[in-house]
């Protein structure tokens, strides 16, 4: 694959996933960045998050159609999906717009497949699969149009594999404390105007993928939050001068972001509770019949 010579500068997801990759790999020997699946026998704890990451990788293979031997993974994160499929035999090509997971994947890849460093809206027309796979990508791939796109890449009769959350409506009257996921209920509307979409298998896996939730929750409450208040705590003690108008400026022009920041991350509201009132997350199996 070609790359530009040219450096930008990471973006703060970049920066993000970097950061998540890293603590991964050296905090959980983990180079994962989904989410895991959780049976019920499986006690819920950072320990056990490699196993349960591995059991969702496991779920998305037991799920594969026959007759498939081709495989385009869009939004391949780490490749660790990629990697797993290529050792099983399948022929894989991959889809990152990430530089840093990008590398990350080549490295994965040892020139057993292409890696295609753009987003599945850029993708160059040309190849052909038996199967397009969204491992929680799915969510940042344009929805208008969509299954027009998927012909353009899918063998007669190919299949689409689509594992990732959506938003459903809530009447609780609490906030969504996480963003992202299309809305689950206009995807369906898509799917039945696309016609030539059947759809062979559907699975809520919400039940075993929420407790991902409180994971991050225990995290942010155990690690963030202090961290937060004993940063603030020595601001305002040993530069009150600065503190004081800053804290003010910052509010007077800031509130709603840092509202909203507040109860995203420190308020306790990013749990599996939240998470199954405003998302549904979702296995799709679909096949493409010809007209």
């Amino acid at each position: 694959m070609n790359r530009s010579n040219k450096k930008s500068n990471p973006s703060s997801q970049e920066i993000g996933l970097r950061i998540a990759n890293i603590c991964g790999r050296y905090l959980l020997h983990t180079d994962h960045l989904h989410y895991g699946f959780w049976p019920e026998d499986l006690p819920v704890s950072l320990e056990n998050l490699p196993r349960a990451q591995d059991l969702y990788s496991q779920f998305l293979c037991d799920h594969l159609p026959e007759g498939v031997t081709t495989i385009l993974d869009v939004g391949c994160g780490t490749g660790h999906n990629a990697e797993l499929l290529l050792e099983r035999g399948y022929q894989v090509d991959c889809v990152s717009p990430s530089p840093y997971l990008s590398e990350v994947t080549e490295s994965k890849l040892k020139g057993r497949g292409h890696l295609y460093n753009c987003i599945f809206e850029e993708l160059p027309e040309g190849k052909k699969y038996d199967m397009l796979l969204f491992s929680e990508s799915f969510q940042y791939i344009q929805l208008d149009g969509i299954f027009e796109r998927f012909k353009k890449y899918l063998n007669p009769g190919g299949a689409v594999m689509i594992a990732d959350f959506f938003r459903i409506e809530s009447n609780s009257g609490r906030k969504s404390a996480m963003g992202g996921g299309h809305r689950l209920s206009r995807f369906r509307e898509r799917l039945a105007e696309a016609g030539e979409f059947r759809q062979i298998e559907e699975i809520d896996i919400t039940e075993n993928t929420a407790p991902n939730m409180q994971l991050v929750d225990e995290t942010l409450q155990q690690v963030a939050v202090p961290i937060r208040d004993m940063v603030l705590d020595e601001f305002s003690s040993n530069y009150k001068l600065l503190y004081t108008p800053t804290r003010w400026l910052a509010k007077l022009f800031f509130r709603k972001k840092l509202e909203k920041l507040e109860y995203k991350y420190f308020s306790g509201a990013r749990n599996p509770e939240n998470f199954k009132e405003h998302k549904r997350y979702m296995f799709f199996l679909l096949r493409h019949i010809p007209a």
